[in-house]
């Protein structure tokens, strides 16, 4: 487990993020509850301390899990707030059973706390959730609430403390497998995790009585532990993979697909205007003046309009079209599945006044106006060629021609 934990401890470096900070902390409260409970002392007051410490510990990190399974989910203001509050009647509850009271009229008294709050928190505390969620937030925290009541009438005490900790676990896995990415390895690994760390708190009192089932209980209550930590590290390795994957296909600066990416998806398209009987249209793009622009207000301002520009070239192409980013100041559009009945020029002419006007609206950075313009060029398949390499050059000739017409524009 502490081997496990360091290389969590050195990945999260490489992903700074708060889910994985979470996880960290998490996966610590589990770590220190192993410490504790190798460490139970044989009787004695020491041992109902560890065995609080431990329960609490558990509860703990299952709430921590949650918020880092549901933080993109849910608002998290909210969902933090519905936890902390939420989390006050088990914790009572779960220190009362550590400490070997058997009250009954104390754990109800826990129990009747915890309804009030589970009922109330999602309409007060939540107004960014709507009415349905709230009542499905009260439905579940009577589904938690109510079978603890009845292990309590019956004097079963442990079942009512572990019953607890069976619903935080089941529901973190139920979020874990909303939040995590469909085809993720790592992501069955958690979520299984979860789903037997959960079963094992619920069969926890039925297997403590039936002493023939130790060996196998202890090996099953180690499993999970291993199998959640292996899965997050798994996680964390699918994002290192992916986005290397993505970063290999497309721009740093402007998160634009880059000119590997721009070639695949021109070959596409021109095959499916060849299926289609459409058309394919290629439009190169350069702006006017930028490199006066770096020379005299600095790259850091260059770097901010190219990625301006980009935004407002993204909100102008259709959502099957493709924005690329060739290197420097040139962009590159690809606008697929074009009518064939109008003619070929009224197709370019349409084109370039669309991206023209995104092109004039005015840039506000870092204190300077500017007036961005830029020169374009078409070339429209089958109309101009049917040859990749060649669309490209005849849409960079009329791009250059273009510029060399047009005045300088900054």
């Amino acid at each position: 487990m502490a081997t496990l934990l360091a290389i969590l401890y050195f990945l999260r470096k490489r992903h700074p993020q708060e889910r994985v900070n979470l996880w960290l902390i998490g996966l610590l409260f589990i770590f220190f509850e192993a410490i504790v409970h190798a460490a139970y002392p044989p009787a004695g007051p020491w041992r109902q301390a560890a065995h609080v410490v431990a329960l609490n510990s558990f509860f703990a990190a299952g709430a921590i899990f949650f918020w880092a399974a549901g933080r993109d989910i849910f608002p998290r203001k909210h969902t933090l707030l519905y936890l902390l509050t939420n989390s006050l009647p088990v914790v009572a509850l779960l220190t009362t059973y550590g400490l070997g009271r058997r009250a009954p009229h104390v754990y109800y008294a826990f129990i009747l706390c915890g309804l009030i709050l589970g009922v109330a928190t999602p309409f007060l505390l939540a107004r960014g959730w709507n009415i349905g969620k709230g009542w499905w937030l009260v439905l579940v925290q009577l589904c938690i609430w109510t079978p603890i009541w009845l292990f309590t009438s019956g004097s079963l005490f442990r079942d009512a403390a572990y019953f607890s900790l069976f619903a935080i676990y089941l529901a973190t896995a139920v979020v874990f497998q909303f939040s995590l990415p469909t085809q993720s390895l790592g992501k069955f690994a958690i979520v299984g995790g979860f789903v037997i760390w959960s079963l094992v708190f619920l069969l926890h009192a039925w297997v403590s009585q039936r002493p023939e089932y130790d060996a196998i209980a202890d090996q099953v209550w180690n499993l999970q532990k291993f199998l959640v930590t292996i899965g997050m590290l798994l996680v964390l390795l699918e994002q290192q993979v992916t986005s290397n994957e993505w970063y290999a296909l497309h721009d740093h600066l402007t998160g634009l697909p880059n000119r590997r990416l721009f070639e695949h998806r021109l070959a596409e398209a021109i095959q499916q205007s060849q299926q289609n009987q459409t058309r394919t249209a290629l439009l190169m793009l350069d702006l006017d003046g930028f490199k006066l622009i770096n020379d005299s207000l600095g790259h850091e301002v260059g770097d901010q309009i190219l990625q301006r520009i980009s935004i407002n070239l993204r909100n102008v192409i259709r959502a099957p079209d493709t924005l690329a980013r060739l290197g420097g100041d040139e962009f590159i559009i690809i606008a697929t599945d074009l009518p064939t009945d109008q003619p070929a020029d009224v197709l370019a002419t349409r084109s370039i006044a669309r991206i023209s006007h995104a092109l004039r609206k005015t840039v506000t950075i870092a204190g300077n106006t500017l007036n961005i313009s830029g020169s374009i060029g078409v070339a429209i398949y089958p109309d101009d060629s049917t040859d990749e390499v060649l669309l490209r050059r005849i849409a960079d000739d009329r791009m250059y021609q273009q510029k060399r017409q047009i005045p300088l524009q900054v």
